[in-house]
């Protein structure tokens, strides 16, 4: 009997031992688990806000959806670039409407005045439905003459003159010099009027021919055209 009751009381014990031991066990593989936990921490990096397990997640989609927006701002081929091209081509239609003045919409004529001596005037009055611009000075040829007349440079205005339907510009001819002073002199019975570009490196347009009064005009070397101006008073100063 003895026997058998010691035998029973080292099986509990052992049962029990065996017991302890497992659950040593399970503590332990719970405390190594536990251990690599915080290598979540390192997702805030990858993944962005607060520790969300998840780097492709909307927060982190946000983010890639605003680096993008913006860059396409920036860089002006989004709606920025459209709006910037529809107000370019909104000027650009402007100042094409504002060309330069021409013989096909614009009515010129030559007058010869009193004073000063050897003077004409030319006035040039936009005869067409939009403003035009009136660039430097009038290329004039007496008859059919090769070169233009030269531009007298201290006539040369501020701003160019531009002429709203209606409106004219002016320009002082000094055709012949009182002193004598230029050689080759002819009568020139026409005159022809040309248009400057905008450029400034030369003529606009199909030449408009002037009659000249009776009995022509006497003309030589010494002739020279102001620029256009806004008033005939401005162009006659000269």
């Amino acid at each position: 009997m003895r026997i058998a009751r010691r035998a029973t009381r080292l099986v509990a014990s052992a049962a029990v031992l065996t017991a302890a031991l497992s659950l040593t066990a399970c503590e332990n593989d719970t405390k190594d688990t536990g251990s690599q936990a915080p290598a979540a921490s390192s997702l805030p990096e990858t993944g962005g806000q607060g520790g969300s397990p998840s780097p492709s997640g909307a927060k982190g989609g946000a983010k890639d959806g605003q680096s993008s927006k913006g860059s396409s701002g920036s860089s002006g081929g989004g709606s920025e670039g459209k709006n910037g091209s529809g107000q370019t081509a909104g000027k650009g239609s402007g100042s094409q409407t504002t060309a330069a003045c021409a013989g096909a919409h614009v009515k010129v004529t030559a007058t010869k005045v009193d004073r000063p001596v050897n003077h004409m005037l030319l006035t040039a009055t936009n005869t067409g439905s939009v403003p035009c611009h009136a660039y430097n000075a009038p290329y004039l040829r007496w008859d059919d003459g090769q070169a233009a007349t030269p531009f007298k440079d201290a006539s040369k205005p501020q701003a160019v003159i531009t002429l709203a339907p209606g409106e004219s510009a002016y320009a002082g001819i000094m055709y012949q010099s009182a002193d004598g002073t230029g050689n080759g002199g002819h009568t020139a019975r026409t005159l022809g009027v040309l248009f400057a570009n905008g450029a400034g490196n030369g003529s606009t347009g199909s030449s408009v021919q002037l009659p000249l009064p009776k009995g022509g005009i006497p003309t030589d070397s010494s002739a020279w055209v102001t620029y256009w101006q806004s008033t005939a008073e401005d162009a006659l100063t000269w």
